[in-house]
């Protein structure tokens, strides 16, 4: 028994699991998104995992200009660059949930983070965001070129994006906006219909 257990502590502490965060495309974030706003945190509550969000611009759809928003849940893949706290800056891609709240999309995808000169700052892509402009422009862009069908966490050919704007349109918009071409890059996977 105490090889056994000997054995078993061994493995333990020699080796490592490997977990990777399935990271969304932001072509399926921006079109499963209900909402995706702008503004800053007015209110935290660690009790209860939620804070108060202050809209300051609507990038996709309408809300109150107050929301409470459920905090995606923190695990080894996918943390936080920053704890929330009040005046913190946001980009938030949001979905309602089944008690009509608003939930942050696919975790750190979908929780960008505003710096004092507008950088955009995630745990994901730390260093490859555009500014705050040409990211909101870019969302918008692809909003207008593209929709998306299927579900946002399943597999096969029952997802696919529906092109609503011609290719030669689709590739003078990717010269006008990096975000827009990053985008649209990151659904090459993907039927495009």
């Amino acid at each position: 028994m105490k090889t056994i257990l000997s054995i078993i502590l061994f493995l333990s502490f020699t080796t490592s699991s490997v977990v990777k965060k399935r990271v969304l495309p932001y072509g399926i974030v921006i079109s499963k998104a209900d909402l995706i706003v702008e503004g800053k945190i007015s209110d935290v509550s660690h009790f209860v995992y939620e804070y108060e969000f202050e809209v300051t611009d609507f990038v996709k759809g309408k809300s109150e200009n107050k929301i409470t928003v459920d905090m995606w849940k923190e695990w080894t893949c996918d943390k936080r660059i920053k704890r929330p706290k009040v005046d913190q800056r946001l980009i938030l891609f949001l979905t309602k949930n089944q008690n009509n709240e608003y939930e942050i999309i696919n975790g750190s995808t979908g929780e960008l983070f505003i710096t004092e000169n507008d950088s955009i700052k995630t745990f994901t892509y730390y260093d490859n965001f555009p500014k705050l402009d040409e990211l909101k422009k870019g969302i918008k862009l692809f909003q207008e070129s593209f929709e998306f069908y299927g579900e946002m966490y399943g597999y096969g050919k029952d997802r696919f994006f529906k092109r609503l704007k011609s290719e030669s349109e689709i590739k003078k918009l990717e010269k006008e906006n990096e975000f827009f071409k990053s985008t649209v890059d990151g659904i090459q996977y993907y039927e495009i219909k």
